[in-house]
């Protein structure tokens, strides 16, 4: 099968392939922070949380991209091993708001001929690419590209907020659940993107892309339409679809009736208004979301409200403007409002978004501007509850709706599905508080079926044992898959078999006492967690022993080492009292090696692999004692150099 290939540097914000018979897909994780003491790198001590073993901010960042790349693997086809290259870096951000994660492909292709969803020369991922034709296109070089905000939370970026590194969802207020933002940006890689220009309607280098293919716009495919319809349409919020076939029949699996504010009186004002929820503050519920409307005194609720008593206790109405959203819900809040609905005052569709100074505890929500009009036109016994309306929230007669505000959004624009989507989507632009990406993937899995992944159905394996339990389901919820992400997890970091024994089966009963799977699913993967299968699963996937070593001197290379496919090799160097700094590293040679480290107290360490010979361990004031460098061939190796430095 032919393809032809092109670099594709830009970072974005952001029926099965009869064709395809491959295993689930291995993604490998590149840490391009070593060496940095940054954002992977990071030994800041941290306390394990949520599921989470990791005891620094560095190791807790990496298991959440682990625990994501099985999360994506599980369900994927390919027998090609995926390489996703992941850094922190300072990204655009302000005190309240900001980019949280920016992620695409390193590289895309076509094909000259049809291959199942793919019509010929169209434009694909690297990713997508490999898995479809059996073999890597791109030898040598990664396939995604993805960098994280390592500035988040520091002053003049989010403040007040931080990264939350659990596995469970589990999410303190004012803190962003960090593995819901490597779900969404990995499946960006994946081919979650449109590649046209949106400024000019051109296609990337005069050609389709796959998921641009299945988009139309009022009833026409999107390149029916001219460069210029393009541009236009790109901003016309609501009539931007998703038509593939798999999307549209699973969406009445994933999406519920739309959320509406319902006015009842007066009579000029009765009806249904779609509304935002803010990222902060409670749902808005039938409960605590109902009963008079009040106007806020000054509009904008950007200083203290003047009309404190008129307020109290009932829905403070808010123009958008002039300040964060925080400020006006804390302002009403103060007021003794019961709850904030705020008016848009532009055309450009909105979450309500912020980091609050303290906690925002009355719901919050935004109607457009035309509805905000309205609204303020009939204050006068203005009454009202939310509410749910009519059909599918999120769909319009083609399909699912994709992110087109009326200003654009260079890197969400296009690229997302809409913020109209009940519940929200983990594709949306914004990271909403009520994702659940480590259960529920929504209409994702979908989408990468129609644009012409392989996507496995079969239920999940633990190595050779049948959990019962499907790795996804139409309509996204990938149960199976958590089990995989949790088991590789838990087994990596317990000291011993009856640890792991201990954390796989608690595991497996909470998932039951949370009525994720069904008593015929607890009962086969109690099967899974017997006593041999935890030893077996113990085997495979627990920290490496450290194996009888080669001595090294003191910054004295130890050249050409060799071994095979799967071997490991291991080095020790005996570290005096009071070193200042250790590096344990390989280089040189040919094919591909990791490493591990094991410390004198027994603890292990496994430093995200590279491709290549270039792997590097580091410590700042390492314990005394022998420290041990394993090493591994992921293929076979020749001529790699073997070295161990410390400096007293």
């Amino acid at each position: 099968m032919n393809r032809r290939g092109l670099l594709y540097t830009a970072l974005l914000a952001a029926g099965l392939l009869g064709a395809i018979n491959a295993s689930a897909a291995q993604i490998k994780i590149v840490n391009q922070d070593v060496g940095t003491g940054q954002g992977f790198d990071d030994r800041t001590p941290a306390t394990p949380i949520g599921g989470n073993p990791g005891t620094t901010f560095g190791q807790q960042a990496f298991n959440v991209f682990l625990f994501a790349a099985e999360i994506h693997g599980a369900y994927l086809k390919s027998n090609v091993t995926i390489v996703n290259n992941a850094t922190f870096e300072p990204l655009e951000c302000d005190a309240t708001g900001g980019v949280l994660g920016s992620s695409g492909p390193v590289s895309v292709f076509t094909f000259d001929n049809a291959t199942g969803n793919v019509p010929a020369n169209t434009w694909v991922t690297g990713a997508e690419a490999d898995s479809i034709a059996g073999e890597d296109g791109d030898p040598g070089n990664a396939d995604i590209q993805s960098q994280f905000n390592g500035a988040l939370g520091s002053p003049g970026c989010i403040e007040g907020s931080k990264w939350y590194m659990g596995l469970d969802h589990q999410v303190p207020s004012g803190q962003i659940d960090f593995l819901n933002v490597v779900l969404h940006e990995m499946s960006h890689g994946l081919g979650f993107l449109g590649l046209d220009s949106l400024s000019t309607g051109q296609p990337f280098q005069g050609k389709p892309d796959i998921y641009s293919y299945y988009v139309k716009y009022k009833g026409t495919p999107w390149y029916s339409l001219t460069d210029a319809q393009r541009v236009s349409a790109s901003t016309d919020d609501g009539n931007l679809a998703f038509t593939g076939a798999t999307v549209i029949a699973e969406a009445p699996l994933a999406l519920a009736q739309p959320d509406v504010y319902r006015v009842s009186a007066p009579a000029a004002a009765v009806g249904d208004y779609p509304y935002a929820q803010a990222s902060f503050g409670p749902l808005a519920t039938a409960s605590n979301f109902a009963g008079s409307v009040v106007r806020a005194v000054p509009n904008d609720g950007c200083s203290a409200i003047t009309n404190a008593a008129d307020i109290a206790g009932k829905v403070a109405l808010i123009d958008r403007g002039s300040c964060d959203f925080t400020v006006k819900a804390l302002a009403a809040q103060t007021a003794g409002a019961s709850a904030v609905l705020l008016a848009n005052n532009q055309a450009a569709a909105v979450t309500p978004g912020g980091t609050p100074a303290s906690p925002v505890n009355i719901p919050v929500i935004l109607v457009n501007q035309t509805a905000g009009n309205t609204l303020k036109a009939n204050l006068s016994g203005l009454t009202g509850a939310v509410g749910k309306g009519n059909g599918l929230a999120g769909t319009n007669a083609d399909g699912v709706q994709i992110y087109a505000p009326a200003q654009l959004a260079p890197g969400s624009s296009f690229s997302h599905y809409d913020t109209r989507l009940t519940p929200n989507a983990i594709m949306e632009y914004a990271i909403s508080q009520d994702l659940r990406g480590e259960i529920d993937l929504d209409l994702g899995p979908a989408l990468f079926k129609d644009i012409g992944w392989g996507i496995d159905y079969s239920n999940q394996l633990l190595l050779t044992c049948d959990t019962g339990i499907p790795r996804v389901v139409p309509g996204g919820m990938i149960i199976g898959a958590n089990v995989i992400a949790n088991a590789k997890i838990l087994a990596g970091s317990a000291a011993d078999v009856g640890a792991y024994s201990t954390a796989v089966r608690n595991y497996a009963s909470q998932l039951a006492a949370n009525g994720l799977v069904t008593a015929d699913q607890a009962s086969s993967l109690n099967a899974c967690v017997s006593d041999d299968q935890v030893k077996a699963q113990y085997a495979a996937w627990g920290p490496p022993s450290a194996p009888s070593a080669i001595a090294l001197g003191n910054n004295t290379a130890l050249n050409g080492q060799k071994g095979a496919a799967g071997a490991t090799t291991a080095y020790s160097l005996d570290v005096p009292a009071n070193a200042k700094s250790l590096s344990l590293r390989t280089f040189g040679g040919t094919g591909d090696v990791s490493i591990s480290v094991t410390d004198p107290s027994g603890k292990v360490t496994t430093p995200a692999n590279r491709p290549g010979n270039s792997e590097m361990y580091t410590a700042t004031k390492p314990a005394s004692g022998t420290w041990t460098l394993t090493v591994k061939g992921e293929k076979a190796y020749t001529n790699v150099s073997v070295l161990g430095t410390y400096v007293k």
